[in-house]
């Protein structure tokens, strides 16, 4: 470690805000990232290439998000890159991970009645 250099797991956001954690921001902003390119640049659109950032974002998102980035497997089919799937995909993720962690407070909650 840094000496000097906090590593904080605080929120990013205000309390009455969507609070996001480094982690989820920082896997945001690579899908939003993903899906921007193959929007702004349109020779990435390309067969080709297209495909290979299509595979960098179903990579990306598998391992981060593990069975739900199978989602972003749907970038693959013809005409639904006009869909933004990796950020669709964290959106669901994101959900999911909130629903499993009040389902996991509330269990802890009740063993402690």
């Amino acid at each position: 470690m840094l000496k000097g250099v906090s590593l904080s797991v605080k929120s990013i956001s205000a309390p009455w805000l969507i609070r996001l954690w480094w982690e989820e921001l920082s896997t945001l902003v690579v899908c939003l990232i993903l899906d921007f390119v193959e929007y702004l640049i349109p020779p990435l659109m390309a067969p080709l290439v297209g495909d290979l950032i299509d595979l960098t974002g179903i990579v990306f998102c598998v391992v981060f998000f593990r069975r739900l980035g199978f989602i972003s497997i749907l970038e693959l089919i013809p005409g639904l890159d006009a869909l933004p799937l990796f950020t669709i995909t964290w959106l669901v993720w994101y959900v999911f991970k909130r629903r499993s962690a009040k389902i996991r407070i509330e269990e802890e909650l009740e063993r402690w009645r």
